[in-house]
Formats: structure tokens, C-alpha cells, sequence
């Protein structure tokens, strides 16, 4: 039986296509008056396997660093790791329609008027456009746009923050700190 499985796994691999890429995002806001600034910028390398036309997984490690700035300023440095399932729904021409949901672990650091530690775990469930630019090369955009998470942040033992969010991320839809844009390179 396990060998019955393990032929099996082989032969699922045989037919899959390992890739590598990164996609980056940058945003900035400003409220009417100009009193409070904010940006953020993150990068984001991942690397999985296309196992057919319709399903690829891999895992993406991704560096976040967001400033605000209003009457001091926090700057926050953090780094996620997240495996992820992606579902293409349909190709046209050398168009490609997805669905990603990623889980991730973030852990970082936010500097202010005082210091404390940051970490979350949450689902993430993003629309994926792809373009073929050659068989090998392709774009790709994504968007966060629905999220389930927990965060925690902490001064020493001492709880600042701690919060659980679910729902439509609304707020980043018209800046493009959402907005995902990369390239891939399959093998």
C-alpha cells in the first residue's frame, strides 16, 4: 500500500513544473488635510509547483514595511511566511483567471514613541490574473482582498494590542499598497 502511494506521488510530480518568482507592492495615502501620511511597501519571492492547468502550490515569503506618520511616527518591519493553493477558474488566449488563499505567519517589529513586538496568523483570499509572455516567463497582478486574522503585539510581557479581523478589505482597494504586481518564471 505505502508503495502503491508513493508511485503515485511520483507520478503526480512527473507531471508537475516547478517555478520561482516575486511580486512587489507599493501604496500611499494622505488623509484631506494633510495631516496624517502613511506608506507602505512589501516584496514578496515564492517558489511551489504547477501540478496541472488548473492548480499550482508553493510556498511565498513576503518583507513588509509600512510608516505613518501623524503627530510622531511608527514604522513597522515585518516578515510573513505563507503556504499557498491556487485555483485557476479559466484560461483565455494566454489569460489566466485565479483564485489564491494563502496561509500566513507574520512576525515583526513597530517603532514609535515606544517599541513592541508583532505577531499575526491569518487566511488570505486573493483574485489572480496571470499572463503568458513566452512558455517560461509570465505576469502576474493579485490583490488581497478578504482576510481572517489574529494579531498580537506586545511591549515586553506586556499585551498592547491584540485583535481579530475577518472580512472584505474595502479600505486598500484604490491604493495600490493591495495591489501585487510579479513575475514568474516556470522551469
Amino acid at each position: 500500500m505505502v508503495t502503491l502511494c508513493f508511485a503515485l506521488m511520483a507520478a503526480g510530480m512527473c507531471s508537475a513544473q516547478w517555478y520561482v518568482g516575486g511580486a512587489i507592492s507599493y501604496g500611499s495615502q494622505r488623509n484631506d488635510n494633510g495631516e496624517r501620511r502613511s506608506s507602505s511597501f512589501s516584496f514578496t519571492p515564492r517558489v511551489g509547483y504547477v501540478l496541472n492547468e488548473k492548480e499550482l502550490v508553493g510556498v511565498r515569503l513576503t518583507y513588509q514595511n509600512s510608516c505613518s506618520k501623524y503627530s510622531d511616527e511608527l514604522t513597522s518591519n515585518k516578515g510573513v511566511i505563507a503556504p499557498y493553493y491556487r485555483y485557476n477558474v479559466v484560461s483565455v488566449g494566454r489569460f489566466t483567471f485565479g483564485i489564491e488563499a494563502a496561509l500566513g505567519v507574520g512576525f515583526g517589529k513597530m517603532t514609535g514613541q515606544q517599541t513592541r513586538k508583532e505577531w499575526s496568523i491569518g487566511l488570505e483570499v486573493a483574485p489572480v490574473v496571470s499572463f503568458g509572455l513566452t512558455e517560461h516567463w509570465w505576469v502576474e497582478a493579485y490583490m488581497d482582498l478578504f482576510s481572517l486574522n489574529y494579531y498580537n503585539a506586545k511591549d515586553g510581557d506586556t499585551v498592547l494590542s491584540s485583535s481579530f479581523n475577518a472580512g472584505f478589505n474595502a479600505d486598500d482597494i484604490f491604493s495600490f499598497s493591495a495591489l501585487h504586481l510579479g513575475v514568474v518564471y516556470r522551469f
